[in-house]
């Protein structure tokens, strides 16, 4: 066993580069581009039914034939647990990281999954005999599910192979190799037209044998409209989905993976029942049909249940613990056992890697995010951490300020980071065999904006999501902290009819109370009704808003009533902050197109439903409604939020764009801050920081000038992390004027003088090149201030091309909710329309100055 007891320790030789981000790191560049053979399902079904890939703790359990072991994948390896002991040992390794494994029904097999890169999973065998791997499929689809049929001369699986889309195949298997061609148990079929986070492409998945090798159960969303699809009985035939009987019909989201019982009467899953339960729990019932029998009764979930080959226990895994632990549910007497790895074999060579991470100057350890690249190429983590791929692919963990791991003997490389005021640091440290290698980092800060009364969140987080990850807001905390927040906006959420994280809800319109003096948590809600756009809504004094969503297909609430602007104002009535969230991504302006994610934006911004616009990514697509906004005298606030999803292994960091708020001498508190971000003093970031001013005018602030205008003097303050192109001034929506940065592009102070001669506003632009984003988690680097306005004498400010944008905006709107099918009655749309029709008003006053 390659362990950590009784090693001596050395000290690491470092190779200490403090990052100017020369290079790009080792993981995929562009979101996007992750599984591109798969052509539905997206970033939910990446998380949901791709296996964790990497991840250091159990996953995906598959007894032995006699039953003394589980294969589990972890650490990027398949491993067989001895489920009495808890002793681990490593059974493959390669470049690739394995899951899924089944073992032959003789025990001299087990097939799994390979993933290379986050491009492509195939299919591998192990020979438990020999030790050998053998490669069962090598090209560039995405194949999932492998499972032995019960005589071990068939493979079933699913495969996104030819054209994209996944579909269920039988493939005959002899001597350690296929013994002949694919079946195809279903073919791409089309649902005719594009369901809501599931496309047009019905997907075939997660098969399980009949004792008789004569039927599969799988799970399939063919012809229906929500979900991840019903479980159906098929016949192990080709084209037998035409022949299924469907034996559970509710909304599924990729987690059922039934499991068959020994005798063929019965099914274990893992389920919701719908939008009955928010965490997953362990069901039976018939395979002919019936009603399901609950087996577990958690506030965390279960997944991946599989039958002993006696059928007395169940294997699973549980995320009780937050990450994936193994467990047995005894089938008939309901005890439950956690099987605790307690020790780890590897069958490679092994050392270990201790770290502490401080700010300079200072001895305490410090929250902080880690980049880790092993001598292999694979991120490894502490046992308790969570490993996560981020939006951008880089391999990371958040840790509070120590750890220990395991990592393979060669040259490994490590990026320390936290948020956008310390400089990041890349270290490399030689992990030696048997022996203890310590890392003591000190990160040096580039400056310190709570000190000059700025304090910085993310508008978009939550905090569960369905992910694998069992999170709390206290680990919220712990990752926020990583990543040098000073407040957390958790968000209440709907998954589907699911709403996650309701619990954490308090009455009052206050922070919360796990808050603490230097970090204030407020749980708001995320409204999120997929034609007009989804919105935040935090301080809501009293309850949250109900129904989560409109416009939902094949449900009660299909109809485009009520708007957002009614949910909006029922939520200002309880003293709640409310702003469209990630609207518009991309460099083209919505309004050539259906207008985007936030399709209502402008009407609300007209009517003050709306108090802020998010940038959920680096884009220049936002800049076209907002700058309309602005140039009709519309003071929404701009703010910063990514849409982290903490419980996915897969999404955005935490943190990686956010709203920098200036409270001055009132400090940090929740009440201050989103005071404050309503009267726009504030501004967005992805890791540049900013700061602008026109005298004592901060964004937000209004500078009077006699008619006639007159001049001012702007300055402005840039400093980043990373390399930056430009710092462009902009003014009623055109560039003034475009700064160079220099020889290094991480820094610049502006001294400008502007002649004002109409109402308007200004505001800073800053962007960097995609090649210099690292360790940042954007497409490319962005941050902007909030305006700064000019009244000149009594002139109101005016744009005619604006307020025509506002009105052009306004019609296509309409036209594409009078298309929308599922309105309940025309005093809907005569409600809705004249919401329109007043915003328009606002527009044609405008345009009428």
């Amino acid at each position: 066993m390659a362990g950590s007891r009784g090693l001596p320790t050395k000290v690491a030789r470092l190779t200490l580069l403090l990052i100017t981000l020369l290079c790009l790191p080792l993981a995929l560049q562009a979101q996007g581009l992750f599984y591109p053979e798969a052509r539905s399902g997206g970033n939910y079904m990446h998380n949901f039914y791709f296996p964790p890939a990497p991840s250091s703790t159990p996953w995906a359990p598959d007894w032995s034939p006699d039953g003394e072991w589980i294969a589990v994948a972890m650490h990027g390896s398949i491993w067989k647990v001895d489920p009495q002991t808890g002793v681990a040992y490593e059974l493959t390794y390669s470049e690739a990281y394995h899951s899924s494994p089944d073992w032959s029904p003789d025990g001299r097999y087990i097939v799994f999954t390979a993933d290379y890169e986050h491009q492509r999973i195939q299919l591998e065998l192990l020979d438990t005999e020999s030790g050998e791997i053998t490669r069962l499929t090598d090209d560039t689809a995405v194949y999932t599910d492998p499972v032995f049929s019960p005589d071990g001369s068939r493979i079933a699986y699913v495969s996104t192979n030819p054209n994209g889309y996944f579909n269920l195949y039988i493939r005959d298997f002899a001597d350690g190799d296929w013994a002949g061609d694919p079946v195809a148990v279903s073919a791409d079929n089309d649902y005719g037209r594009n369901r809501l986070y599931f496309g047009n492409w019905d997907m075939h998945i997660t098969p399980s044998w009949f004792p008789n090798g004569e039927e599969l159960l799988v799970v399939s969303n063919r012809n229906v409209p929500l979900g991840s699809g019903n479980v159906l009985r098929v016949p192990a035939i080709e084209n037998g989905i035409t022949q299924a009987t469907t034996v559970l019909a509710e909304q599924t989201l990729y987690r059922h993976r039934p499991d068959v019982s020994i005798d063929g009467k019965r099914f274990i899953y893992t389920s919701t029942r719908g939008s009955a339960d928010q965490y997953n729990n362990l069901y039976v019932q018939p395979t002919t049909g019936g009603e399901p029998y609950k087996m577990t009764f958690y506030t965390h979930d279960a997944f991946h249940p599989r039958w002993s080959p006696d059928g007395e226990w169940i294997a699973f895994i549980s995320n009780e613990p937050g990450v994936s632990q193994l467990m047995l549910l005894e089938t008939y007497g309901g005890k439950l056992l956690s099987v605790d790895i307690t020790e780890h074999h590897y069958k490679r060579p092994m050392g270990v890697l201790k770290v502490r991470v401080t700010e300079s100057g200072h001895p305490e350890p410090i929250h902080h995010r880690v980049h880790l690249t092993a001598s292999d190429g694979k991120l490894y983590t502490p046992l308790s951490a969570y490993a996560r791929a981020s939006g951008r692919g880089d391999l990371i963990f958040h840790n509070p300020g120590e750890f220990s791991l395991q990592l393979p003997v060669g040259e490994a490389e490590l990026t320390f980071v936290k948020g956008f005021e310390f400089f990041p640091q890349t270290i490399s440290a030689d992990i030696e065999e048997g022996e203890v290698t310590e890392l003591q980092v000190s990160l040096k800060r580039l400056t310190d904006m709570g000190a000059k009364g700025w304090y910085n969140a993310s508008t978009h987080v939550h905090a569960n999501y369905a992910g694998n990850l069992h999170n709390t807001l206290e680990n919220l905390m712990m990752m926020s902290r990583a990543e040098d927040q000073d407040l957390v906006l958790e968000q209440v959420a709907n998954k589907d009819n699911r709403i996650l994280d309701y619990h954490y809800f308090e009455a009052g319109g206050n922070a919360h109370s796990v808050s603490e003096p230097d970090q204030i948590v407020v749980v708001g809600q995320e409204y999120r009704p997929p034609f007009y756009g989804h919105i935040f809504m935090f301080g809501l004094s009293e309850h949250l808003i109900s129904p989560f969503v409109t416009g939902y297909e094949g449900t009660a609430i299909e109809s485009l009533y009520p708007s957002n602007t009614d949910m909006m104002m029922k939520a200002k009535a309880q003293g709640a902050v409310t702003g469209y969230v990630h609207p518009y991504n991309g460099d083209n302006d919505p309004l050539l197109g259906n207008l985007g994610g936030g399709k209502g934006f402008m009407v609300d911004a007209a009517l003050g439903a709306t108090d802020a616009l998010e940038w959920s990514d680096a884009n220049r697509a936002g800049f076209f409604p907002l700058y309309a906004a602005w140039n009709n005298g519309l003071r929404v606030t701009a703010t910063g939020g990514e849409d982290s999803i903490s419980s996915l292994h897969r999404s955005k960091l935490l943190g990686s764009v956010r709203t920098y708020v200036y409270t001055g001498s009132q400090g940090l508190g929740m009440h201050a801050w989103f005071d404050a971000m309503k009267r726009g003093r504030a501004f967005v970031s992805s890791g540049p920081l900013l700061e602008f001013s026109a005298g004592e005018a901060l964004p937000g602030d209004t500078v009077s000038l006699p008619a006639g205008g007159g001049d001012v003097s702007l300055k402005g303050w840039l400093r980043s992390v990373t390399e930056l192109e430009s710092l462009m001034l902009i003014c009623n929506g055109q560039e003034v004027e475009r700064f160079s940065l220099g020889r290094n592009g991480m820094s610049y102070d502006l001294d400008y003088r502007l002649e004002v001669e109409r109402s308007g506003w200004c505001h800073l632009r800053t962007e960097g090149a995609p090649e210099h984003r690292f360790p940042l988690d954007v497409a490319y680097t962005q941050a902007f201030t909030n305006p700064i306005w000019f009244q000149v004498g009594d002139e109101p400010i005016r744009n005619p091309e604006s307020a025509s944008y506002g009105l052009r905006w306004i019609d296509r709107l309409q036209e594409l909710a009078e298309a929308w099918p599922d309105w309940r009655s025309e005093a809907e749309k005569d409600h809705v329309y004249g919401q329109f029709d007043a915003a328009r008003e606002v527009y044609r006053a405008n345009l009428g100055q």
